[in-house]
């Protein structure tokens, strides 16, 4: 798939704003044998959106890997393949309708008195979504 500027229909500002919403997303980087990834929990500051803080576990091995390193973090949405049978036409080829947006910058572990409260604020985050509270 390539990303074609004639389907992107939302500002810069609106794509950070699903990627904070959504606060997850693949995290890669280039390691010595080819891409490292991790699926991750992350947040973005409403106040510094050139800054994204993940929680990545001390087991994955981008948390092994030669750091601070240039980064990816792949936030994806809703999904559909469209068959070419829906535009009434022949000679056309099926597609994929769907939401992504790529958060690119440099990885760098934090100061080990940050992570505890950068944890709580990723829970504080996840835990006011929950409706009902309790099950």
């Amino acid at each position: 798939m390539h990303p074609n500027p004639a389907f992107s229909q939302v500002s810069a500002d609106e794509s950070l704003a699903f990627a904070r919403h959504r606060g997850f997303g693949t995290l890669s980087v280039n390691g010595e044998t080819g891409p490292i990834m991790a699926h991750v929990p992350f947040l973005i500051s409403e106040t510094d959106a050139l800054c994204a803080l993940v929680h990545l576990a001390r087991s994955k091995a981008i948390a092994r890997a030669d750091l601070p390193s240039p980064a990816v973090i792949a936030v994806t949405g809703p999904e559909s393949y469209i068959s070419p049978d829906w535009y009434g036409a022949e000679y056309q080829v099926p597609t994929w309708n769907y939401v992504a947006v790529h958060l690119r910058g440099r990885l760098e572990p934090l100061p080990p008195e940050t992570l505890r409260p950068m944890a709580d604020d990723l829970s504080a985050m996840f835990e006011a979504r929950l409706l009902p509270k309790k099950p």
